[in-house]
């Protein structure tokens, strides 16, 4: 099946990472986009001359409306990923998602970009958030007009949580977060949106929810991911495993700095939670094949496309 549309799709999100390169990869399709932004981020937005840009928050009920009028499809991609309190990301990934869905006319469908990290609440108030968000629209919309997409770790061009950790493994480093038999999936950005394409061209694999990943099964381990770093290097990868203690006493100094200064901590201590979690292993892309998708960037030229 081709990815390829005519429509308009609405995109949240669009200065992000994962939203920028969704936004890049419909427009190539063929697909006319509007596109949320809030003041100040409009600098960050992939450079598409056909996009409408509405400037505004999830908090915006006239935004939304502008965002919303006329479009086939909506894509949530908009996300809190920093925050102190669950209260902090509630109120965007939860309060945020049912402002959306305030908003959609009775026709429009919704593909909502969750994470993994909703298979397990209990670890952190970011995972808990995005359950709860997934839980809204699931709750709320027929089958038919919602799907849920959650990828695992993404990476690619543009990236700015792997990337840090990656550029240390090029220097020939690699401060290891996870436990030594950890397992978890990869997902290429570029493969993300081709996903959303072909989910958003028709109508098999609506109403589910999906956790694709790279086809690499039973995912990688943390060596997996040296020895390919090692090969686009060309020379070896030092492992250096950081303790899960002091990683959790790391997320608990952020914590009060943050409290201090009022600055939303990336490493919390239910971040530190996630990181130490054995599996993150999605669960595949069985359920997608009615869509005509499949992965299509593997490791060392995901790696290459990232790191070049």
């Amino acid at each position: 099946m081709t990815d390829a549309g005519s429509g308009t799709v609405a995109i949240t999100g669009a200065s992000g990472f994962v939203g920028a390169a969704l936004a890049s990869h419909l427009a190539s399709r063929g697909w006319r986009l509007r596109l949320l932004v809030r003041p100040g981020s409009q600098g960050r937005l992939p450079r598409l001359d056909s996009a409408q840009v509405v400037v505004g928050s999830l908090g915006d009920a006239n935004a939304l409306r502008q965002l919303l009028d006329g479009a086939q499809a909506l894509v949530h991609c908009a996300g809190a990923v920093r925050g102190l309190t669950r209260a902090d990301f509630d109120r965007v990934n939860v309060e945020g998602v049912q402002a959306l869905l305030d908003a959609i006319a009775p026709a429009q469908r919704v593909v909502h970009i969750s994470s993994l990290a909703a298979r397990h609440p209990d670890l952190s108030h970011y995972a808990a958030s995005k359950l709860a968000g997934e839980q809204r629209v699931t709750g709320q919309l027929p089958p038919q007009r919602r799907v849920v997409l959650r990828p695992p770790a993404v990476y690619g061009p543009g990236d700015r949580e792997l990337r840090p950790l990656l550029d240390r493994m090029m220097r020939g480093l690699a401060l290891l977060p996870g436990p030594a038999g950890a397992r978890f999936s990869l997902l290429h950005v570029d493969d993300l949106a081709r996903a959303v394409g072909c989910l958003l061209s028709g109508d098999a694999d609506w109403g589910q929810t999906h956790e694709p990943d790279d086809g690499h099964r039973q995912g990688y381990r943390w060596q997996d991911l040296l020895d390919a770093v090692a090969r686009l290097r060309g020379a070896p990868v030092r492992a250096v495993r950081v303790p899960g203690p002091l990683l959790s006493a790391l997320g608990a100094c952020n914590e009060l700095m943050a409290r201090l200064t009022g600055r939303a901590p990336m490493l919390s201590r239910g971040k530190a939670r996630e990181l130490r979690w054995p599996d993150w292993v999605a669960g595949g892309n069985a359920s997608l094949l009615g869509s005509g998708w499949q992965p299509a960037i593997a490791l060392d030229r995901g790696l290459r496309d990232t790191l070049r």
